[in-house]
């Protein structure tokens, strides 16, 4: 079952390094909205001196950085070299791409009235949804929200973060403001078990929750991946500070 969007989170700020990971991202996505680095100058010959002085063209003042056009959203969700089929679930495919506040009251959310308040108060634009699998049937969901200033994404997370009880808390280095949780829980009809590993972050006015998750008929051997979950969190949170730039 895919958790909602306010799963339980563990809130502590992580730098110490998770381990090492097989997992690679494919090429980022290019963001069409995200500003183009200058190039450098090539060196040429010196000008030849002018045979009169010429005043310098007035230049334009430069614009300020783009940041991420709303319908660039699903284009900002990272690839990944482990989960790249589509979900074969209705559930997950009737869940799947972009949703506003009706179709996130109506489809994700597990507490509909309070995260209708929530997304009001925080100045929520909108926001997309990734579910893929792996070969093994392992799940990758990926929930990206924009808001309309960094502080409503922030509150968002805080608010999410506190209907919940918490699990144990995962490593993640390289995100200076990054909440874990990770935990087995057991599911009835038909019964059996799941191994979940969350991240989410905020970078600029997008909050970023990315989620792991493994089951199984039985508990044994079974264990959140946080590590995949870690190293998949940290490429998501560079395509956002890449596409923000």
């Amino acid at each position: 079952m895919m958790m909602r969007a306010g799963f339980a989170l563990l809130a502590v700020p992580l730098l110490v390094s998770c381990g090492g990971s097989a997992e690679q991202s494919a090429p980022p996505p290019t963001v069409s909205a995200t500003a183009s680095a200058t190039p450098a100058p090539r060196a040429s010959a010196p000008d030849p001196t002018p045979s009169r002085a010429v005043s310098p063209r007035p230049t334009a003042p430069t614009a300020p950085t783009a940041t991420p056009r709303q319908d660039d959203l699903a284009r900002l969700v990272v690839p990944s070299a482990t989960f790249t089929r589509t979900s074969s679930r209705d559930w997950d495919r009737q869940r799947v791409g972009p949703f506003g506040v009706e179709r996130f009251v109506s489809k994700l959310s597990g507490t509909p009235k309070e995260d209708r308040q929530l997304l009001a108060r925080t100045g929520f634009v909108q926001g997309y949804v990734s579910i893929r699998m792996s070969s093994d049937d392992r799940r990758l969901v990926v929930y990206l929200y924009r808001f309309r200033s960094h502080a409503g994404a922030t509150a968002l997370q805080k608010g999410f973060w506190g209907q919940y009880e918490h699990g144990d808390t995962f490593t993640v280095r390289g995100i200076s403001r990054t909440w874990t949780d990770s935990g087995l829980k057991k599911v009835s009809s038909p019964t059996r078990y799941s191994a979940t590993a969350n991240v989410n972050f905020v970078v600029g006015n997008l909050l970023a929750q990315v989620t792991v998750t493994e089951s199984s008929k039985t508990i044994d051997g079974l264990r959140p991946d946080t590590r995949l979950a870690a190293t998949i969190a940290k490429l998501q949170h560079d395509l956002l500070v890449k596409a923000a730039a």
